[in-house]
């Protein structure tokens, strides 16, 4: 049987557009949804982009209009690699065990929501300063009365005055030749000109601005502050938070897991591969720390190291985290090494250390990347529940865990603050763990077929 004619680049422009057109409908979709977001984010965040281009002394900054240009690049690559495949595929018999695993894990479709779903969040986080109108500790407006605690959807109008700064309302109305403005809900609320608390000195009127009504004075807004997620008590932006709040926490479960799982395989292969004596000092220290409970461990090292920043968090995290890792890697290590091709690797008289490193370990990652995925998500939890305590991440850093913690003293009547920043945990390790599941069965060779 021949093979079908390859694709063409131009056919799969715009990326997933050759899926499509050949019939392969799940990864065409998902390929148009990730090149149109990022047409979205481009057209509609323009003026944002330009202006962090003009500043890039900011690595942040950096990092996100770099991004912004690879990601068109990387998703066309992916897709014309994918289309390739699906048009010609490979024979199943040259195939090795990831490229086995890669195809039977695309067949599940909840492994593959949870992966999408984290491909947004992941782009969310390094896109964060084009995405934010604001910074992460900025109050938009100095009004404090007006600007703490709104709820969702609230849009707060600035004017100018030219003889005293500016002026914030939730809404206004004009009254004959009087411009009366609201800071609440309700006629009780209904605040004058005249009676408004001393405004933020400096403001200017730039002479490009356009004025479109004025009562003596004062302009018509000149500026929205548009808050879709609502603000907290300091008045700062609950999503540009959440937002920056995602870089963190998200490091911050990855570069534990990294700590972890390094830790645990070097330990299980060491007692895995020389047994005995070093099995049984090892897997004994394993259970000593297991026998502590986590948090209480972590409450413990982290008041030792009071005010401590974000690598000492990381570093605690992974230290306490790698004991499942290293029992899975001893139990992966204990079968391999009784195979033909680790005792004819010592037949041909090679040092431990390279079956070790080049025989036992690249054979023992299956279980142990399954179980850096679930393990993400569990740090991720982790981190969230010191930093609710207060003793996780500094209070001037935001991450989901502060951002929770500002709002646990509001719960009733602002609970959003709380709520919102909850619900992306959730949302975030609910995915991690249906991918570690998918990705699980998928380096399962019984599940396979």
């Amino acid at each position: 049987m021949s093979a079908a004619r390859a694709p063409r680049c131009w056919e799969n422009l715009p990326p997933g557009l050759g899926h499509l057109r050949r019939g392969f409908r799940r990864p065409g979709l998902l390929f148009l949804l990730y090149f149109g977001v990022w047409l979205a984010i481009v057209l509609t965040r323009g003026s944002r982009i330009r202006l962090l281009a003009g500043d890039l002394s900011k690595a942040e900054n950096v990092v996100a209009l770099a991004f912004l240009v690879l990601l068109p690049i990387a998703v066309f690559l992916a897709s014309r690699t994918s289309l390739q495949n699906l048009v010609n595929p490979p024979p199943r018999e040259g195939m090795g065990t990831w490229a086995l695993a890669w195809r039977s894990f695309k067949k599940r479709p909840r492994g593959v929501g949870g992966l999408t779903l984290l491909g947004f969040i992941y782009l969310v986080a390094f896109l964060c300063p084009v995405l934010a109108d604001y910074g992460p500790d900025e109050t938009p407006s100095r009004d404090t009365i007006v600007n703490q605690y709104q709820p969702p959807g609230t849009s707060i109008y600035v004017f100018g005055d030219k003889k005293r700064g500016e002026r914030y309302a939730l809404a206004y109305e004009f009254d004959g030749e009087r411009l009366v403005l609201k800071r609440g809900e309700g006629d009780d609320k209904r605040v004058k000109l005249k009676d408004l608390g001393e405004p933020r000195r400096g403001w200017s009127r730039g002479a490009d601005d356009v004025q479109t009504t004025r009562v003596g004075d004062v302009e018509a807004p000149y500026r929205i502050d548009r808050h879709p997620l609502g603000t907290d008590a300091l008045g700062r932006d609950l999503l540009t938070r959440i937002l920056y709040g995602s870089r963190i926490s998200l490091t911050i479960g990855f570069a534990a897991m990294a700590v972890a799982v390094t830790l645990g395989t070097f330990f299980g292969v060491l007692a895995g591969f020389f047994g005995g004596l070093v099995d049984g000092l090892v897997m004994r220290f394993v259970d000593t720390l297991l026998a502590f409970p986590r948090l209480l461990l972590l409450l413990l090292i982290i008041t030792i190291y009071h005010g401590a920043k974000i690598f000492v968090i990381v570093v605690v995290l992974g230290a306490t985290g790698w004991m499942g890792v290293s029992r899975l890697v001893r139990a992966e290590v204990l079968r391999l090494k009784t195979l033909d091709f680790v005792v004819a690797a010592r037949a041909m008289g090679f040092s431990r250390a390279r079956i070790m490193l080049q025989h036992l370990v690249p054979n023992a990652m299956a279980p142990v990347i399954v179980a850096g995925t679930l393990m993400v998500g569990t740090t991720i939890l982790v981190e969230s529940a010191l930093s609710f305590l207060g003793m996780g991440v500094p209070p001037e850093v935001p991450t989901w865990g502060n951002i929770v913690n500002d709002g646990s003293d509001a719960l009733r009547d602002a609970w959003w603050i709380a709520t919102l920043p909850g619900l992306a945990i959730v949302v975030t390790v609910v995915c991690f763990n249906l991918a570690g599941d998918a990705l699980r069965d998928a380096l399962d060779p019984r599940q396979r077929f």
